[in-house]
């Protein structure tokens, strides 16, 4: 099996009875302290966790290919952010739409389409903390540029608390069967907020992906 690391071929010699998981493991060794592995290629099928579950005791000989992209930390955590400030971007066009159903009555459809909304907001959170992990950040002691107020600073654990009190509103009016309430907070609530976690993810992009 050919091994590739960030399009260079790795030159080791394996028996053919390795299994793939320990060669990813041998591959491994040759990254830098500062990279982590960011996706796994093997003859052309991402290697997802059931995947790795599946082919790990499988011997080398089974495959033609396996390629590894590394990327420093840095990268990997900045590239997780975009990739959420984009998703949050086009969630608007979600949230739009269930409060256009509420406001019509059509109840069932607004709900089929709720909890994909929110799961990205709970997604914002989790990203963030991986990407903390991964770079070995306090985010309790990071500071956050308002875009409203550009000479205004925000500590990072009032943004989360923010968010966190409006996605308990929302809790509030589901249990409520507020759809009234649930309709305002997703126009006048949280509308301003994407526009400002959009602008948070960003910043913290810009900062982790500085070469400074």
């Amino acid at each position: 099996m050919k091994l590739l690391l960030n399009e260079r071929e790795l030159t080791l010699s394996l028996p053919e009875r390795t299994t793939l998981g320990s060669a990813l493991l041998t591959a491994q060794e040759q990254i830098n302290e500062d990279e982590v592995i960011a996706t796994i290629h093997v003859d052309g099928e991402p290697l997802t966790a059931q995947l790795l579950s599946e082919w790990k005791n499988r011997p080398i000989g089974d495959f033609c290919e396996t390629r590894i992209e590394a990327l420093k930390r840095q990268t990997l955590a900045g590239r997780g952010l975009r990739l959420l400030a984009q998703a949050l971007a086009q969630s608007n066009a979600d949230r739009q739409q269930i409060s256009e159903y509420l406001c019509q009555g059509r109840a069932a459809e607004a709900m089929n389409l709720l909890p994909e909304y929110l799961g990205i907001w709970q997604g914002a959170q989790q990203t963030l903390a991986s990407a903390a992990r991964l770079l070995q950040l306090d985010l309790d002691r990071l500071e956050i540029f308002d875009a409203e107020q550009p000479d205004q600073i925000r500590m990072f654990p009032d943004c989360v608390a923010e968010l966190t009190g409006q996605l308990g509103q929302v809790k509030f009016a589901l249990e409520a069967g507020d759809l009234v309430l649930l309709s305002d907070l997703l126009d006048y609530e949280f509308a301003p907020l994407t526009e400002r976690w959009q602008n948070l993810l960003e910043q913290l992009a810009d900062r982790f992906e500085s070469p400074n």
